[in-house]
């Protein structure tokens, strides 16, 4: 299987740690490219030009990282990181998508922040600065699912989205008002797959 990534994409990086939790990364010829240069090898694999994109060994195409997570963690061998069903499995997914909502933000932000001086919208990074001040109480009262969860994908994909805000945002002091969470990241992000796979 190819796996597209991008070195800084916290999208490609929950991938990765996750094929590493389930020590099965070898199963996967891993290309870094960058997505803003329109590979053409990318959008041949995917129309949306985004990474993660996994090319499967039958040869089709998935993108989306919560797909490619779910598709690999359902085909490589080791432990389950989501759940089949029940309880678990709703709390890995509620976590999964606190997650997905505060990197679809803070990725926004930054995009938005790229583009030229007269053509960037304030209006819009501080609606994506808000969904992320939103998003972190939320966190911040799930930290004990986020222990249960026990490094599966839900915790992962918290950890790669509040290493992504210290890596894009560093001028947001989400740890003060959230002292819990940090001290639950501070546990987590020493785990291998996810110091193997920091961008910095």
């Amino acid at each position: 299987m190819k796996l597209y990534v991008a070195k800084t994409s916290p999208y490609a990086r929950k991938v990765l740690a996750l094929a590493m939790e389930k020590q099965a990364l070898d199963r996967l010829q891993v290309v870094t490219i960058d997505p803003w240069s329109d590979p053409a090898d990318l959008l041949s694999a995917i129309p949306s030009g985004k990474v993660p994109a996994l090319v499967t060994d039958e040869g089709w195409c998935l993108g989306e990282s919560w797909a490619i997570a779910d598709y690999l963690d359902n085909i490589l061998p080791g432990r389950r990181l989501l759940p089949d069903a029940g309880p678990d499995r709703w709390r890995s997914l509620r976590l999964s998508a606190l997650a997905q909502g505060l990197l679809d933000a803070a990725f926004s932000a930054v995009v938005e922040r790229r583009r030229p001086l007269g053509e960037q919208s304030p209006g819009w990074v501080d609606r994506q600065i808000a969904a992320i001040a939103r998003s972190l109480p939320a966190m911040e009262t799930a930290v004990p699912d986020l222990y249960a969860d026990n490094a599966g994908l839900g915790a992962l994909s918290v950890a790669c989205a509040l290493d992504y805000l210290d890596l894009r945002h560093g001028d947001l002091d989400w740890r003060t008002d959230h002292p819990d969470l940090a001290n639950w990241l501070a546990g987590i992000i020493d785990r291998p797959s996810l110091r193997a796979t920091d961008p910095r």
